[in-house]
């Protein structure tokens, strides 16, 4: 930089170099407030922990958000060190009043720089505990699945003895339906027995019955018989006579 020659130059270049302080704390400002909603958006629940995507592009977006201000921080600290050469080299006049400018400017540069580390802490704090968050949820993710498989063989024995169990209910209710049933018949053939005894207690009974009968018979027979002898006999008698 030239700093010879009178309080022209340095003023023009003053100037020149003020104009490009602005437009690049404009560009700071304008990129800080960017780079700050990646931040609230990264910190909201489910931000970027959930979708594996949107949190690539988020944090993809603020690495390239935090090197263009690292530049343009760099840009405005150089443009600052040339602006505070131009003040040594103006006058007493004009230099006490323009040293007070370059402090302003100072001020905005040290107040941006401060807030984009903030916000560049924050981020890594929040990239970090979304890595940590993502690492236990693969973690619990393996963990259920390896419970699963050890599970499945269980849960499979455990069906087999519920249809052991059921199986054996079925056959017991069986059997206790065969049970009834053959209370049912012993009762029957009870019943049936005891008919039986009775009539077989009745059948002498019967007997003599029937041989009174028989026996009645043969007298009728005798007594039917002795009648007709004799009136064979009276006839063939009186048939002699004539």
């Amino acid at each position: 930089m030239n700093h010879g020659g009178g309080g022209g130059g340095p003023l023009q270049q003053w100037e020149e170099l003020r104009k490009r302080a602005r437009q690049l704390e404009a560009e700071v400002d304008g990129k800080l407030v960017s780079y700050n909603r990646i931040s609230v958006s990264q910190d909201k629940p489910g931000g970027g922990a959930d979708d594996g995507s949107s949190g690539q592009n988020g944090e993809a977006a603020a690495s390239s958000l935090s090197g263009e201000l690292e530049t343009l921080l760099l840009q405005l600290s150089e443009v600052n060190e040339q602006m505070g050469h131009c003040v040594r080299d103006i006058g007493p006049g004009d230099g006490q009043r323009l040293s007070h400018v370059l402090q302003r400017h100072r001020e905005l540069l040290h107040d941006y720089d401060k807030e984009f580390r903030k916000i560049k802490s924050n981020i890594k704090e929040q990239l970090e505990r979304e890595d940590l968050l993502h690492s236990v949820r693969q973690d619990i993710g393996e963990y259920r699945t390896a419970a699963t498989s050890r599970m499945d063989p269980l849960l499979r024995e455990r069906g087999a003895a519920t249809n052991s169990l059921r199986g054996a209910d079925q056959i017991m209710q069986g059997a206790a339906t065969t049970l009834e049933a053959l209370k049912g018949q012993r009762q029957l053939y009870s019943s049936i027995a005891v008919k039986l005894s009775t009539f077989t207690s009745k059948l002498p009974s019967i007997d003599s019955l029937i041989g009174k009968v028989q026996r009645r018979k043969k007298v009728e027979s005798i007594i039917l018989a002795m009648v007709v002898a004799v009136c064979a006999c009276t006839i063939i008698y009186f048939a002699v006579l004539r």
